[in-house]
């Protein structure tokens, strides 16, 4: 095997959803989609052109790349009816060990650090790939068709991409449930939440060039108990956000007055 062509996907999630569109964009051939739905494999298998299989084992053997894209907890069941196969099987994990593979004669590791939704097409450009290889060639391989959908190519070892994942969990999933937070609480007093969207705008452009220690701001960063109790008290009604703010307060204010 020279080079990539061919692609199976094993999964139909939001992740399998734009990287088998974004290859086959990029000239790659989409060969099978299996999921657990056999309807979403099927209508994903009419957006890339592929054939949507009813079970693992129907897997072509002779396919050049199989990525596995499906929640982290069913790797391993998924591998343990994995076919033999010929080609090259990567996860799209973040969290995951590489080794989870290892029973494959070729594995690693096509890991895109963006979040994903089927409603909204990201630019794939500027996503960065992580990706693990068992072997050098198989890494120059996997580096190759990475670079086909990115500028952002990384190798990045298993210990790594778990930090990492961490690292995106926080300022993505912990961070967009704050402004569900916030965009709740308005909504309750009928406040139009877009009021608040220059100043999200505003928090992410300044983070690209200073420091979250040096651009943090706010009561708790001051040690304005009374602003932060007056807060509290307006958060009576939402007890489990209450809760939050608190965490959040009180660390900051810790954070901050120890550096004092």
């Amino acid at each position: 095997m020279d080079q990539i062509q061919s692609i199976s996907f094993i999964g139909s999630g939001n992740v399998a959803t734009h990287l088998a569109l974004a290859l086959k964009e990029a000239g790659l051939h989409i060969n099978e989609i299996y999921s657990q739905s056999h309807e979403n494999a099927r209508a994903l298998a009419q957006k890339t052109g592929g054939k949507a299989i009813h079970t693992i084992e129907e897997l072509d053997p002779l396919i050049d790349l199989y990525v596995i894209s499906i929640p982290d907890g069913a790797i391993k069941h998924v591998m343990q009816n994995f076919p033999p196969v010929q080609g090259i099987v990567v996860h799209t994990s973040g969290i995951t060990l590489m080794n989870v593979l290892e029973k494959l004669p070729l594995f690693g590791v096509l890991y895109p650090l963006q979040t994903f939704s089927k409603q909204r097409k990201p630019e794939m450009s500027s996503v960065p790939f992580c990706i693990e290889a068992s072997s050098k060639e198989i890494l120059l391989k996997l580096k190759k068709v990475a670079s086909m959908l990115s500028s952002s190519v990384f190798e990045i070892n298993s210990d790594q991409r778990q930090y990492l994942h961490l690292a995106a969990v926080m300022v993505n999933n912990y961070s967009n449930y704050l402004f569900r937070m916030a965009f709740d609480i308005l909504e309750t007093k009928g406040i139009d939440h877009t009021l608040l969207m220059p100043l999200i705008d505003e928090t992410i452009s300044k983070i690209k060039s200073l420091h979250p220690a040096v651009a943090q701001t706010g009561p708790a960063r001051r040690k304005d108990t009374e602003t932060i109790e007056k807060h509290l008290q307006l958060l009576e009604e939402h007890q489990d956000y209450k809760e939050l703010y608190k965490i959040f307060a009180q660390q900051l204010t810790k954070k901050y007055n120890e550096q004092l």
